[in-house]
């Protein structure tokens, strides 16, 4: 499982209708990174994989859409990696002598563990397109997110943790019909009555956190928004970030957290430029203050 990472800093076109030029035979038990010696050829064995399956070949539409929307291919955006992640990197722009005046550029990249099976890497680059496709960017420099609105989002929002791992499941089982069984937590997730995945039992098992219970409830109530998760039990973890290496709801909270903090104190030196911006009038100073306040109060001791 994976855990959508926020980087903060101050050849092949594929179309989804295309004819695909045959490059290799899918091996689901072939480390998919050392199949051939050209990282863009192994990346097209796993692509072609994907869009045999009816599911698959609208999410590498969707991908491709919103990879040529920035002039890119594809193969720019997804890379083979130590882990699988979807990294999304917001950058922020702004002069001096106009600290008030700022752009945004966000750009994200998709990363699979070079040393998965075929098998597996097909499913992560699945999970992680749907990171890609359908996650809201989250912009911590304005409060568009509260802490939170960031964890269900994080879980249960588009693009969240719950919908890359059903993508998976839906996947799987349209490409991989006879080993159903095989995955155990899409079996979990499916409604014994229905045959069919379900998005709550997804989400109750995601919050599920074992051992983390206590803690967490106890840094939830101190925040003041314990009551808005009720789903959060303390039975046996069936999702951990490995990014993080915990559960997917207390990763979220450290997640945002840290990069809040990171954001803020960032945040606390552009209002001593203001403030040492002569020319600045005091209402634009007030105003940003206000805003640096209503954004980065969870960091305040």
């Amino acid at each position: 499982m994976r855990l959508l990472i926020f980087t903060l800093f101050i050849l092949f076109q594929f179309s989804a209708s295309a004819e695909y030029l045959y490059v290799g035979k899918f091996s689901p038990n072939k480390t998919w990174s050392k199949t051939t010696k050209e990282k863009n050829l192994n990346l097209k064995i796993l692509f072609q994989t994907l869009a045999k399956s009816k599911t698959g070949r609208k999410l590498i539409a969707k991908a491709n859409s919103k990879a040529k929307a920035k002039n890119l291919t594809l193969y720019d955006i997804v890379d083979e990696g130590k882990g699988s992640l979807t990294d999304t990197t917001l950058t922020r722009r702004f002069r001096l002598g106009h600290l008030d005046k700022v752009r945004y550029e966000t750009t994200s990249k998709v990363f699979i563990n070079k040393s998965l099976t075929q098998y597996d890497a097909l499913l992560d680059l699945a999970h992680e397109l749907t990171h890609f496709v359908f996650r809201k960017n989250f912009n911590p420099y304005r409060k568009n997110f509260t802490l939170s609105e960031f964890i269900t989002n994080t879980i249960e929002g588009a693009g969240g943790e719950v919908q890359a791992f059903m993508m998976e499941c839906k996947i799987h089982n349209e490409l991989f019909s006879s080993h159903r069984a095989t995955r155990f937590n899409c079996k979990q997730i499916t409604d014994k009555e229905t045959g069919k995945l379900s998005f709550s039992l997804a989400v109750s098992r995601f919050y599920q956190i074992g051992k983390y219970y206590e803690n967490f409830v106890s840094v939830l109530s101190e925040h003041g928004i314990k009551e808005n998760f009720p789903n959060i039990t303390s039975s046996s973890v069936s999702f951990v970030s490995s990014a993080y290496g915990i559960p997917y709801p207390v990763a979220a909270f450290e997640e945002y957290l840290s990069v809040l903090n990171k954001v803020c104190e960032n945040d606390k030196r552009r209002v001593a430029y203001f403030k040492a911006d002569k020319g600045r009038a005091p209402a634009s100073i007030k105003s940003f203050e206000r805003s640096y306040k209503s954004r980065c109060q969870d960091t305040f001791d």
